[in-house]
């Protein structure tokens, strides 16, 4: 898995960035076999005006499964980043639980066949 982080506005300190990096980790890493790459873009609105302006996006693409976009906004970055963090693990799981729902069952043909030598011996 691949973790790229871009902030836009300057928001992201040393310290956010290694909160942000552990949160995903932390919330992703049971996928990381299913996960290509992760990109967190950190933004700004208002700029020095304040409010609640700070805004992050994730885009996970995933192999075998589509893309899981998400974006969150809050006062504070910290706040953003962790729950956009715990809403995309849930997603990812929710992605590819959808990806993995098809039909298993085997035509009742082949099944009597390959147990009818069985049967006969």
């Amino acid at each position: 898995m691949k973790l790229m982080m871009t902030d836009r506005s300057d928001v992201l300190t040393h310290d956010s960035r290694l909160l942000a990096e552990r949160r995903l980790l932390f919330a992703l890493s049971r996928f990381d076999s299913r996960i290509h790459e992760v990109n967190l873009v950190v933004s700004d609105e208002n700029g020095p005006r304040g409010g609640v302006d700070k805004v992050a996006r994730i885009t996970i693409q995933l192999r075998g499964a589509s893309d899981v976009v998400m974006t969150h906004k809050d006062d504070e970055i910290s706040k953003c980043i962790s729950r956009l963090a715990d809403r995309a693990g849930r997603a990812v799981a929710r992605s590819l639980k959808k990806s993995h729902q098809f039909d298993r069952s085997r035509p009742e043909v082949l099944v009597q066949e390959e147990l009818e030598p069985v049967l006969a011996e």
